[in-house]
C-alpha cells in the first residue's frame, strides 16, 4: 500500500514537473509578440460598426444617433482623423493591426490603420500613476502582467477627446485587455471598456490578429485624407477628385 502511494505521488510530481517545464516564461511569451505585423482579422466598415450593439446610457445612445444621422446626411463628423490628431485608445487597436517592439521594460506597440500611433505597455512591475498625478494622453498609461499565458493590460489616463465610436468621445474611459495566443501566429484580444457616464454596463468585444512575418510597419499620416476635402457652411463634406498634375519630365 505504502509502495503504491509513493508510486502515485511520484507520477503526480513527474506530471507537474513536465507541465511546469512546458509553461513558457513571461520573457519567452513577450518575445513571441515580436516579428512582423499582427493584422486585425475583424476589421469592419464604419457602416457596419454603426450597427454594433454597445451598452450605452440613454444620453450616449442619443449622441451616437446624432453622429450616425450626420454621417448619413453627408455632414462633417469631427473625428480625430478629421481633426488630424491620433485616435488613441481604445480605437487605435480597432483598425489595421499592430507591431510589437520588445524592450527590457515592456513593449512598444505601433498601431496602424488610422495613422501610425504608438503606445507603451509597461511590464517592469511598476504601479499605476495616481490619477491626480497622471498627465492624460491619447494612448494613456498601460501596465501589463502575465497571468499564465495571458497578457493582462490595464489602461487609464486617457484624454477626454478619445472616442469609443466614430465621432463620439468618452468621458473617463478605462480599458482592460487580455492578449491570448490561440494558435501559432494567432492572438485573441478581449477588450473591456468602462466609463460609468457612457456605458450602462462595461463594453466587451473580441478582436483576432494574425501575424504577417513578411510585413513591416510603414509611414502613415493622419491628414492625407483631408488634403482634398472641404466642408461648406452647412457642414456638408465634399471631395475634389481632380487628378494631380503630371510630374515635370525635367
Amino acid at each position: 500500500m505504502f509502495r503504491k502511494s509513493c508510486l502515485a505521488l511520484a507520477v503526480v510530481l513527474a506530471i507537474s514537473a513536465t507541465a511546469a517545464a512546458a509553461q513558457p516564461s513571461a520573457e519567452q511569451l513577450t518575445a513571441m509578440l515580436s516579428g512582423g505585423v499582427w493584422e486585425n482579422q475583424n476589421f469592419i466598415s464604419i457602416e457596419r460598426y454603426e450597427t454594433v450593439a454597445i451598452p450605452l446610457t440613454a444620453e450616449y445612445a442619443a449622441r451616437r444617433k446624432v453622429q450616425i444621422d450626420n454621417r448619413a446626411a453627408g455632414r462633417q463628423v469631427f473625428t480625430p482623423e478629421a481633426r488630424c490628431i491620433p485616435a488613441g485608445m481604445p480605437r487605435q487597436m480597432m483598425a489595421g493591426g499592430f507591431e510589437a517592439l520588445v524592450r527590457k521594460d515592456g513593449i512598444g506597440l505601433l498601431t496602424t490603420g488610422r495613422g501610425l500611433e504608438m503606445r507603451n505597455i509597461w511590464l517592469d512591475g511598476r504601479k499605476p500613476t495616481p490619477d491626480d498625478e497622471l498627465f492624460e494622453t491619447f494612448s494613456g498609461e498601460s501596465i501589463g502582467r502575465w497571468e499564465g499565458e495571458v497578457l493582462v493590460v490595464e489602461t487609464h489616463g486617457l484624454r477626454r477627446s478619445n472616442e469609443f465610436l466614430y465621432g463620439v468621445p468618452g468621458r473617463t474611459m478605462t480599458v482592460s485587455e487580455r492578449f491570448k495566443f490561440t494558435a501559432p501566429g494567432m492572438i485573441e484580444v478581449t477588450t473591456t471598456v468602462t466609463d460609468p457616464a457612457v456605458f450602462a454596463t462595461p463594453w466587451v468585444y473580441v478582436k483576432n490578429y494574425k501575424r504577417n512575418p513578411a510585413r513591416a510597419t510603414t509611414e502613415q499620416n493622419y491628414c492625407v485624407g483631408a488634403l482634398d476635402r472641404s466642408v461648406d457652411i452647412n457642414g456638408v463634406e465634399t471631395f475634389d477628385l481632380t487628378p494631380p498634375p503630371a510630374p515635370d519630365p525635367n
